[in-house]
């Protein structure tokens, strides 16, 4: 009977369990979803964190019968991490840039303790203005920021976006690569991803957008983030999400939250200056020439990809049109073909769409976020189109909704696996966001 090792991540109390598949972007086959649909069967590997609190043991009985099966999978996994370290070694002219500003809020970043501060964390749900979609009071990584560091920063990262086009074209060479989807402000666990995960120094990420609303730490996963970006600018990449926009940032918490840490005229100018840095960002990227992402999904404007690398930018996001659908569509069998959607702007696309898409523009497969489905809730992600398309979502115990949340990691050789993580909430009650943790973060070091 094959034994997995379970343990519990003191530094933000998520276990992190990573799921290989194998489901390849190159395969012939395109319905991973009995796969995805039956945890128990597939070949899960517990990551260790680097600073396990508890260490226990579980079984499955289902795993009985794949002893041999999985122990091949994982050496056949095993040996592809290998290769792509052996492929990168020497290959690849990693572009650093070490700017002070930089390196002090990255230090910053990656050491902030954890605390209660109910001036950043206590932006609540408001039934008397319609605003919504924000988290109470819950212990954080609290990062003491200045107004004249966050704009020197936010015209960094403007100058790094404004150095690609809206497609970013991700060469094989860059490969492996770890892709995360919505993360909204929720900075430990991002931070989380980052310590499980790798470190941006050497390992490729991209960002699927959804950074700011909803959690209480936009302004700090962000702006980590685009510090990530600025100095390793081959490794890091971000686009652009249905949340990095002005109209939805009014309504979701960012705005608040930026007037709300700094006060006065400030706050708001602040909000301006970071509406500026969402409008230049990338808006989708193809990774290998096979695996095409973005935030939302697909357009019927969108006949052949290179069209996305003629959207201008900066650019507002428009009510209608093909950079409107990038951000916001959604797959949808309940519909044949396009639909409208019932978020009253952009449309649907079912299956049939997706394959002949993907047919015509010769794409393995499409990976998006943008949802959090009921059926999403275990595991953080969901296939669509027979396999054509994976809905993945980076954010656990959403709004406390209690659910896990995974990245995707793409080998060179295109195998597919995820990172889940679970969030814990220990005692018979259970515990809000956050509540349950008691360790800082370990920071990551060699950033």
């Amino acid at each position: 009977m094959k034994q997995s090792q379970t343990s519990e991540m003191s530094h933000s109390q998520l276990r992190s369990k990573r799921h290989r598949t194998s489901i390849r972007a190159s395969s012939g086959s395109r319905n991973p979803s009995k796969d995805s649909e039956k945890d128990e069967d597939s070949d899960e590997e517990l990551v260790a964190p680097a600073t396990p609190k508890t260490s226990d043991s579980v079984s499955s009985d289902d795993d009985d019968d794949n002893d041999d099966d999985d122990d091949d999978d994982d050496g056949d996994n095993d040996n592809d991490d290998d290769d792509d370290d052996d492929h990168r070694k020497g290959e690849i002219p990693d572009v650093i840039f070490n700017h002070p500003l930089v390196n002090d809020l990255l230090d910053r970043f990656m050491r902030a303790k954890l605390q209660n501060d109910n001036t950043i964390n206590n932006i609540n749900n408001d039934k008397n203005t319609g605003k919504k979609g924000t988290l109470k009071p819950a212990p954080i990584h609290a990062v003491d920021l200045k107004f004249d560091e966050l704009r020197q920063l936010c015209d960094l990262a403007m100058n790094s976006f404004a150095k690609q086009k809206s497609l970013l074209r991700i060469g094989i060479e860059m490969l492996p690569i770890t892709i995360c989807a919505d993360t909204h402000g929720q900075f430990r666990d991002v931070r989380c991803i980052l310590s499980t995960c790798g470190n941006p120094s050497s390992r490729t990420y991209l960002f699927l957008g959804d950074y700011v609303d909803r959690g209480s730490q936009g302004i700090e996963t962000v702006t980590m983030l685009m510090c990530f970006k600025i100095k390793y600018p081959t490794r890091v990449y971000m686009l652009r999400g249905n949340h990095e926009d002005a109209n939805t940032t009014l309504i979701y918490g960012f705005y608040d939250e930026c007037i709300n840490r700094f006060p006065n005229d400030e706050g708001e100018l602040l909000w301006h200056i970071f509406m500026m840095v969402f409008n230049m960002m990338p808006l989708s990227a193809i990774v290998g020439d096979r695996v095409l992402c973005m935030h939302g999904g697909i357009s019927p404007h969108l006949n052949d990809i290179t069209m996305i690398e003629n959207i201008p930018r900066p650019s507002i996001v428009p009510p209608y049109g093909l950079m409107c659908d990038i951000l916001w569509s959604d797959p949808d069998d309940r519909y044949p073909g396009w639909a409208l959607s019932a978020r009253g702007i952009s449309f649907t696309f079912s299956s049939k769409v997706i394959k002949e898409f993907c047919e015509t523009n010769n794409i393995d497969l499409i990976v998006r976020g943008h949802q959090l489905t009921a059926d999403m809730f275990k595991g953080g992600y969901k296939y669509f189109a027979g396999g054509r398309l994976v809905t993945i979502f980076s954010a656990p115990n959403y709004l406390n909704m209690k659910n896990d949340s995974c990245v995707l990691h793409i080998s060179r050789k295109f195998k597919c696996h995820f990172t889940i993580f679970r969030p814990i909430f220990p005692g018979a009650n259970g515990a809000q966001n956050g509540k349950d943790t008691e360790t800082q973060a370990a920071p990551i070091e060699g950033y």
